[in-house]
């Protein structure tokens, strides 16, 4: 009887153990991931286990497609017909992003959008469109668009894009989603705003124009401003074109000189605004007399009249004098801006600027623009932290990409498949967001010239074993695990990095600091954590926690796409500012 019993609970006991084990989807080649090995020689398998014969070796830095994955095994094609397993610890894995060679094709809504060499607005301008001018289109991530152009790679913000090839006098028409409980409609793109009205959670907009944080919606017969972190973009659809003008400020220049067209063709018009009438068209090379400047435009002789064309896309002969630089403004584009005594960070703070305030620039002095403010007293700013409102070119931030050309980083989106992670209050799932910013966080290193794997590059589970060891067999320089936390107790709020090594310490405190300064939420310092991807991982690493899903008011903020582009851009200059200490 004792023997039945014990058969029969045998039985029972494999029985559960079959129902609970995970079942593991396969991975259909269309996931677009590759496993490079990183070890001298490995053994490939029958099947995903040390139990299965060895069919084959491979060896390091070589790279196959991954078609299969079963616990930590990985099955990789290896030829036409021939596959096999390997040990998926001893490999890095390697999103593919599969560029578009196919004819589709994006248009410019407006002129002097910038091409960027990667995706962000820290990135080197390498070029600029005219609105109406089409372009390849390659990729695209949250926030920017790949394009292809004249066999040149750059990125361009995906705002100010239409997609597919459309005439020149159509633009986008962006309906959206409210994602707050209630939002103010405002008067101005500003928290200054009168409040002239709400809109509520779910409610669908209309979305007319954006201008940096601010969207622009049909309202009362009219238009007025909501905040953009609050409203998710649904669809879009093609209409007649709303021009807007650069900002009137009133600064004219009117010098004549000689200058030389850089538009492949740039328009001719009746007035200095996207308003004016195209009377014609001038070409790359031509060359122009500027009679004067207006508000980023220029009037130039054309045709034994005058006509306008936007300045940026001219540039000046050498041989003139350059003082008409001196009619440019910057733009402060954060609250709490430090205009300094001197150009540098150690100097003392001279006046503290908020969002849209404007100063006349005397000159550059390296990466700090030197100022001149109400008072006629001549002060500082950061180059990189404003926005140049005139001819000049915008300052780009000083020494980025050279700490981060050729350096290899794991990019570890926490959770991932049966592992969901948190879950916020209103049903985010962390591992959904994790994946968000590591992707983002991913295409601006690759465009720096780094080295990066990420973990996981879809909705796969990843075991903690086989993530340390990527970081291990790829050498990684650093390591890098996104969560987002949750706590009881739903005020609780902030950012926290962790380290658990002392080699840990600066990477973690440097991420903490930019990431910080880009997002702006909640400081809660960097501090030892005995997290597993910490504890038993050899190479610099950081677990960093962006925020908290378990307060209503956060969840919404990190899943708005200016955090994630934020917070992005935070992880990418914390990791340059830590290897630029090295």
């Amino acid at each position: 009887m004792l023997q039945k019993f014990l058969q029969a609970l045998i039985c029972i006991t494999l029985l559960l153990i079959s129902f609970s084990y995970p079942i593991i989807k396969p991975i259909n080649a269309a996931s677009k991931q590759t496993a490079t090995i990183n070890t001298a020689t490995l053994n490939v398998r029958e099947g995903p286990g040390l139990s299965y014969n060895v069919i084959k070796q491979v060896k390091q830095n070589e790279s196959y497609p991954v078609v299969d994955k079963k616990s930590d095994w990985l099955k990789l094609e290896l030829s036409k017909n021939e596959f096999g397993w390997v040990a998926a610890w001893l490999v890095s894995l390697n999103e593919i992003k599969s560029e578009n060679t196919s004819n589709d094709k994006i248009t410019s809504s407006v002129d002097g959008l910038r091409i960027r060499s990667g995706p962000g607005t820290s990135f080197q301008i390498i070029g600029y469109l005219n609105k109406g001018e089409e372009v390849s289109y390659l990729d695209q991530n949250e926030n920017w668009t790949k394009i292809l152009i004249n066999n040149i790679h750059g990125w361009v913000s995906s705002d100010y894009l239409l997609f597919g090839s459309t005439k020149p006098n159509e633009s986008t028409k962006k309906e959206g989603k409210i994602t707050a409980t209630a939002l103010n409609i405002r008067s101005t793109p500003s928290l200054q705003g009168a409040i002239i009205g709400k809109v509520y959670k779910d409610e669908k907009v209309t979305i007319v124009s954006e201008k940096e944080n601010w969207v622009e919606i049909n309202h009362d017969g009219g238009t007025a401003w909501i905040h953009k972190d609050y409203v998710r973009i649904e669809t879009t659809v093609s209409l007649p074109a709303r021009p807007s003008s650069p900002p009137n400020d009133g600064s004219t220049n009117k010098q004549s000189y000689t200058a030389t067209v850089t538009a492949t063709s740039l328009n001719v018009r009746s007035e200095g605004s996207l308003e004016g009438k195209v009377l014609g068209t001038v070409k790359i090379g031509d060359s122009v007399t500027v009679k004067q400047e207006l508000n980023q435009w220029c009037e130039i002789s054309y045709n034994g009249s005058t006509g306008w064309v936007a300045c940026w896309f001219l540039e000046k002969n050498p041989s003139i004098d350059q003082s008409y630089e001196a009619f440019s403004e910057i733009k402060i584009i954060h609250n709490g801006t430090n205009i300094r005594t001197g150009p540098s960070t150690t100097n003392s703070v001279a006046l503290i600027a908020n969002e849209g305030d404007t100063f006349k620039v005397i000159e550059t002095a390296g990466d700090w623009y030197k100022i001149e403010l109400a008072n006629k007293q001549v002060a500082y700013v950061a180059g990189w932290i404003v926005q140049i409102v005139g001819s000049s070119e915008n300052i780009q931030k000083p020494g980025v990409n050279q700490y981060l050309k050729g350096r290899n980083i794991i990019v570890d989106p926490g959770h991932g498949g049966r592992d969901s992670g948190t879950v916020g209050v209103s049903g985010t799932l962390e591992k959904d967001v994790t994946l968000r910013t590591a992707k983002l966080v991913y295409d601006k290193l690759v465009a720096a010239g780094a080295s990066v794997s990420l973990t996981r590059s879809n909705d796969s589970y990843v075991s903690l074993r086989t993530r340390v060891n990527t970081s291990h067999y790829g050498n990684a320089d650093a390591f890098i695990s996104i969560h987002y936390d949750s706590v009881n107790d739903h005020s609780v709020k902030g950012i926290t990095s962790y380290y658990y090594k002392n080699i840990d310490i600066s990477l973690a405190a440097s991420l903490q600091t930019e990431i910080i300064k880009a997002t702006r939420l909640s400081d809660r310092g960097h501090r030892s954590g005995n997290y597993h991807v910490l504890r038993e991982n050899r190479q610099p690493a950081a677990l960093l926690e962006l925020g908290f899903l378990s307060n209503s008011s956060e969840e919404l903020t990190v899943l708005s796409s200016g955090f994630q582009e934020n917070v992005s851009s935070g992880i990418y200059y914390g990791l340059a500012q830590y290897f630029k200490s090295k």
